[in-house]
């Protein structure tokens, strides 16, 4: 059986952290908005020390890259290798290079500030693949899988209602020559679905043509792909 804690009546419950109080603020009201219990630290330390006095009523993690590397870093291989804690990097730099550092070291997703309300409804997605992971290693048959599932319906109701705010100014980029530019010049939108691609690929799966598919732009080609993956 799943923890009951884990999925608790009051939404899931995310730690946020980030040293700038106005940005921890606007991150608690959206989050409050997608039905999610929030906990916000500015400080590092202060932050993981409640991790590990608290880690059972810390569901996912939200930390901002800003911080000294190390900092950030220590966070993601931490709550990755003790606690086993999903948790989202967030950044106002979403270069290929940083992303690729973080997903290496473990980290969930990396989401590129500011962060959207469509991206924070999903963000329980990186907690139930853990549990499924979690939940197969001990039980096998499909039948459970799908009580799972039915375990998550007050979290998919609260982001479906959500999906018609936001459906008609997604702003998704479907084909570049919407763009309309002479040569492809990467906006922050299409670095954004990159970005998606390669979190849901994997860092070892994350290969031109893959994340090509995953993206499904129409003519974007390989050889741009790889040149942006290349930084």
């Amino acid at each position: 059986m799943m923890d009951h804690e884990l999925w608790p009546s009051g939404g899931l419950r995310v730690l946020v952290i980030d040293n700038n109080s106005s940005y921890l603020s606007v991150m608690e009201e959206l989050l409050i908005k997608c039905s999610y219990k929030v906990t916000t630290y500015k400080n590092v330390r202060e932050a993981m020390s409640f991790i590990y006095g608290n880690q059972r009523i810390v569901d996912l993690i939200i930390c901002d890259a800003f911080f000294p590397t190390e900092d950030s870093l220590l966070i993601l291989k931490e709550v990755t290798s003790k606690f086993d804690i999903p948790t989202v990097i967030m950044s106002s730099n979403g270069d290929t290079r940083t992303v690729m550092k973080y997903i290496t070291n473990g980290a969930s997703d990396f989401l590129i500030k500011p962060l959207r309300i469509e991206e924070l409804k999903n963000i329980w997605q990186h907690v139930f693949r853990k549990q499924i992971g979690a939940e197969h290693r001990n039980y096998n048959d499909a039948q459970h899988v799908d009580q799972l599932s039915y375990r998550t319906m007050g979290i998919t109701k609260v982001t479906a209602t959500l999906d018609s705010e936001i459906r008609e100014n997604n702003g998704t980029v479907t084909d570049i020559r919407d763009l309309k530019k002479s040569r492809l010049s990467w906006t922050m939108q299409l670095h954004r679905q990159f970005i998606a691609a390669v979190n849901f690929l994997g860092v070892d799966k994350a290969v031109p043509k893959k994340i090509l598919e995953v993206m499904k732009v129409k003519h974007l080609t390989r050889e741009q792909v790889a040149s942006h993956l290349q930084g």
